[in-house]
């Protein structure tokens, strides 16, 4: 902000009257939205709309009251750089604080925000709000979105999004979507939408259940332009309820009367092929196995999958995953088997002889377990990181509670000399969790949320390295391998590998002959790299102490309707360089991966383009 000194003191400089619309400040307007407001009553008129349930949102037509300010409030905006976002949570792009941009007309909305509408808001809805207000502008294009969240962080009391684009229908998509809640208080449907209406604005008091999300954009020529942000107060305490357990159910191995080969290509149930397998899961942790099934049986299975007497339930909370899975007891025929014989002792047998991993029973100490689950994709389904390192309620899920604008680090050639965003959030954190132990875990979210933007500094890695990173030598060794072998350079690689042929010497005893190298993708012949970290004693037998972990299998039905970027990533939350594992989309691969306790598993979010379903079925066994 520019400033003048006057006596040594600085002065801000003075602004023109409120450029916010008359009727807003008129007696019988603020009346009619004090009273439905504080007795949570929705009504419409002309230019105001509110909307008591899911949780209370009021928006306000014509909120600006010249044009001519909108046109050039937008120009100041276009000449900002805008930087291009995408995680788990969202895709799209966004500026830096507008706090730090010093243009007439951006600097007057945010003056006349920060005073005249701050007054106008406490005096109407009865809510405490102190002198911070976050502001910057977000567009979405097409694809674009930000998926159920509740804006619940720290301080922040009110949320507002104020919308730039003209002529904006509801088949452009960009919604904002609010989601109703169940028993527990978690998220479960949309029950409301509001169009992004040009020179509205809409805000919400952020509460326990204000979990909202901005739907897809699905226009390929409009781009959905906003300012938004919160107006901030004194530190709500939170009443949510513990998260109910999202856990599967899990099964022992049981007989089977199903011979493996008969479901499976015999070349993968010869012993040299599976010495080869497990060379290569050893090095590298995963495996993708090409033309795993028969094709009759994979055809059988396929059309099975298409069946009308599948019962297929939504599962959620929204803020953690979002799409279907079958009744196993509505399977048909074939397809029921397929999905019994994953929990058979003959393929708890196979996956050891694939992997060398404690799976097939003794009758006494080692009681190996698996769950299993059918799913069914389609346009709009996801999962998102949840934080596993909490034994509390926030154990299943904390995505809800971190927002996009958390993430507003001004870049150095912007100009600015303000402290990074996420990390001035962070010290305010730490004080809530000291004053307040049982606030869902601030400390945490933080720790995620420094961690989710892969741009975030050296120094905020730092900041959340404790004693929950405990990672092994051999882990490391594996990690570099995964990032080497499983860029998104090497899918190409990899998805070229998966389509050949099976050897044609099935029998052969030797892996050195089997020609395991033309139809398992990755690289068994690479070095084995020694990796020395300051923190451990090389000399302590840590190769016998791999991370904990388990191993998941994975097989996918009908991927054609998928682009090569909608992959099932492997991630960990502590690293902030991305994704460990692609799993590219591919019918009738058995993938093999070892998932270690820090790693989360995601199918990224499934675009408007994704027309049909897709299918996956993924089993994990433990040790």
């Amino acid at each position: 902000m520019n400033r003048s000194m006057v006596g040594g003191e600085p002065r801000t400089k003075k602004f023109k009257r409120s450029v916010l619309s008359d009727h807003i400040y008129s007696n019988d307007y603020q009346d009619l939205l004090k009273k439905n407001w504080i007795n949570s009553t929705s009504i419409q008129s002309n230019d105001l709309e509110l909307i008591a349930e899911p949780f209370r949102v009021c928006k306000i037509s014509n909120f600006i009251k010249s044009q001519d300010f909108m046109e050039e409030l937008k120009n100041e905006l276009s000449d900002i750089k805008s930087r291009r976002k995408s995680i788990d949570l969202y895709q799209f792009e966004q500026t830096c604080d507008l706090a730090t941009i010093d243009t007439e007309n951006i600097e007057q909305l945010r003056q006349t925000l920060l005073y005249d509408f701050k007054v106008w808001l406490e005096n109407n809805t009865n809510i405490t709000l102190n002198s911070t207000l976050s502001m910057s502008s977000s567009c979405y294009s097409d694809t674009d979105y930000l998926l159920c969240h509740d804006d619940n962080l720290v301080d922040r009391k009110i949320a507002f999004v104020l919308y730039l684009s003209q002529n904006w229908s509801i088949e452009d998509g960009g919604t904002l979507d609010l989601f109703d809640t169940d028993e527990f208080g978690m998220p479960r449907n949309v029950v409301k939408s509001i169009l992004p209406e040009y020179n509205s604005l809409v805000f919400f008091e952020v509460t326990d259940n204000s979990y909202h999300q901005v739907a897809e954009v699905t226009s390929s020529e409009k781009s959905r332009w906003s300012i938004n942000g919160w107006f901030h107060g004194s530190i709500r305490l939170s009443n949510r309820l513990p998260r109910p357990d999202l856990s599967l159910p899990t099964f022992e191995p049981c007989k089977s009367n199903e011979e493996l080969n008969s479901w499976i290509m015999e070349t993968y149930l010869c012993s040299g092929i599976m010495s080869g397998i497990r060379e290569s899961m050893e090095k590298q942790s995963y495996n993708f196995l090409a033309h795993f099934l028969q094709a009759k049986v994979y055809e059988q299975i396929c059309k099975d999958l298409l069946s009308d007497d599948i019962i297929w339930n939504k599962v959620g909370p929204a803020d953690v995953r979002n799409y279907e899975v079958a009744d196993d007891k509505t399977l048909p025929n074939t397809l029921k088997k397929f999905y019994h014989l994953f929990k058979s002792y003959e393929f708890f047998k196979l996956l050891k002889n694939y992997t060398e991993l404690d799976l097939v029973p003794d009758g006494k100490n080692m009681k190996p377990k698996m769950t299993i689950e059918l799913q069914r994709w389609s346009h709009g389904n996801y999962t998102l990181i949840a934080d596993k390192n909490n034994d509390d309620d926030d154990a299943n899920g904390i995505i809800g509670d971190i927002d996009i604008d958390d993430y507003n680090d001004d870049d150095d050639d912007d100009g600015g000399d303000d402290d990074d965003a996420v990390a001035s959030v962070a010290v305010s954190t730490s004080d809530v969790v000291d004053a307040n132990d049982n606030n869902d875990n601030n400390g945490e979210k933080m720790k995620m949320l420094l961690l989710r933007e892969r741009n975030d500094s050296t120094s905020s890695n730092e900041k959340i390295e404790d004693e929950q990173i405990h990672i092994m030598i051999k882990n490391k060794k594996r990690k570099k391998k995964q990032d080497e072998q499983a860029s998104c350079s090497n899918i190409e690689i990899q998805k070229n590998n998966n389509k050949r042929s099976p050897p044609l010497n099935p029998d052969s005893e030797d892996s050195e002959v089997s020609d395991i190298g033309d139809y398992l993708s990755g690289d068994s012949d690479q070095e084995d790299d020694t990796i020395q970290d300051d923190n451990y004693d090389v000399n302590n037998d840590i190769e016998s102490q791999p991370e904990p972990g388990t191993l998941d299998v994975i097989m996918q039905f009908y991927t054609g309707r998928l682009t090569e970027e909608e992959t099932i990533d492997y991630v960990d939350p502590k690293e902030p360089d991305g994704a460990l594992i692609h799993i590219p989309p591919e019918d009738n691969h058995l993938c093999l991966v070892y998932k270690t306790n820090s790693t989360t598993r995601l199918q990224k979010y499934i675009s408007h383009y994704c027309e049909g379903y897709f299918y996956n079925l993924i089993c994990t066994y433990y040790e």
